[in-house]
């Protein structure tokens, strides 16, 4: 096959790849903070934990910058272009908003009250379904409609959570843990909207696929 024809062929094995592989980080940080919370580390063991992060989201960055270079590179693609830049953006919000979450553990003290643990087990969920849906693109079925599904119930169940968890938090009568509390309650549920807008592309992207 000549150069040429390879530029003009849609590459589709090397976008589902690098897209699962985006989601798969994203797994991988997400777990990671729900690790963190769950063994409510000192802080000098928080601070190697926030090391691993780091180191997450920087190769996370690193696919991410594929993604572009391919969607640059290739003269055709499997999916619409900007439906491959906006999943891929939101898979990789994702991954930054675990990475601020542990940087504010650090920076604020963070204590790692119910709520936390309760919204991280919910992420992690919601981030396992993401997973299966994005690694089912390329081969589209039931299993991926299905998951698609579950994640967008933990988005839901996300915000639950943070509306609940707030309105316990304004009975408190300190101003400073308020502040510090509704930061990282924030990025929590900002994590779980990245992940609802991707599970909405990944369904998008099958149904044009139907088209």
């Amino acid at each position: 096959m000549s150069k040429l024809a390879q530029w003009l062929r849609p590459n589709e094995s090397r976008f589902f790849a690098l897209l699962e592989a985006q989601a798969r980080q994203a797994q991988r940080g997400v777990h990671l903070l729900g690790e963190i919370v769950e063994k409510e580390p000192g802080e000098a063991e928080l601070r190697r934990y926030a090391e691993r992060m780091h180191a997450l989201e920087r190769e996370g960055d690193a696919i991410r910058r594929n993604v572009i270079e391919e969607l640059i590179r290739s003269f055709m693609t499997p999916m619409d272009r900007e439906d491959i830049y906006d999943l891929s953006r939101s898979l990789d919000d994702i991954l930054d908003y675990a990475h601020t979450t542990v940087q504010e553990f650090l920076v604020y003290a963070i204590p790692f009250e119910p709520a936390i643990g309760e919204m991280a087990e919910v992420l992690k969920e919601g981030v396992d379904a993401l997973v299966e849906a994005v690694a089912g693109l390329g081969k589209p079925g039931p299993a991926v409609h299905s998951a698609i599904v579950r994640a967008k119930k933990m988005e839901n169940r996300m915000e639950e959570l943070y509306r609940e968890s707030n309105a316990k938090l304004f009975l408190s009568q300190d101003v400073h843990h308020i502040f510090r509390m509704r930061e990282v309650y924030r990025h929590l549920s900002n994590a779980a909207d990245r992940l609802d807008r991707a599970a909405d592309m990944v369904g998008s992207i099958l149904i044009k696929g139907l088209g």
